[in-house]
């Protein structure tokens, strides 16, 4: 059985850093999955609020717009990458040259464990000086210290 972290614990990690945040949280926002929905409604509370720092990827963005616009829905998908563009305490890193520069360069990123678009987004965090990774994806756990990885499961 998996046994989620509790709010307050997380967002005592995320307090006053700047934190990268996976599409799969995003995703458990948007689609309010149970128990992850309401984990990640408090992270965003505390993102809009100042809590701490957020960053996505532009890959993110692309990633999370690809359910609605597989489903017909357009303008689903413009107002999800919207409402992320505007949102407060948010950053959007384009992947460009400095991201590419961090591809691979952090020897503490075991980056042969992620793939292709995971290690953009990581790259992504680093060059936009995320000190800590908020995902719940099992290649990450492979691929990042528990120093820097924050999971939304114990």
């Amino acid at each position: 059985m998996t046994r989620l972290a509790s709010a307050g614990s997380l967002l005592r990690r995320l307090d006053g850093r700047k934190v990268l945040i996976d599409t799969n949280v995003i995703i458990y926002l948007v689609e309010d999955v149970p128990g992850y929905g309401n984990l990640a409604q408090h992270v965003f509370r505390s993102l809009e609020a100042g809590g701490f720092e957020g960053v996505v990827s532009a890959i993110t963005l692309g990633e999370l717009m690809m359910g609605p616009l597989w489903a017909g829905r357009r303008d689903t998908a413009r107002n999800l990458r919207d409402w992320l563009g505007a949102f407060p305490n948010l950053e959007c890193r384009l992947v460009d040259e400095r991201v590419l520069a961090h591809l691979g360069e952090d020897p503490s990123v075991r980056w042969e464990r992620l793939r292709a678009t995971d290690a953009l987004i990581v790259a992504a965090g680093l060059a936009a000086g995320a000190e800590l990774f908020l995902s719940n994806d099992l290649a990450w756990r492979k691929a990042l210290s528990p120093e820097v990885l924050v999971a939304l499961e114990r």
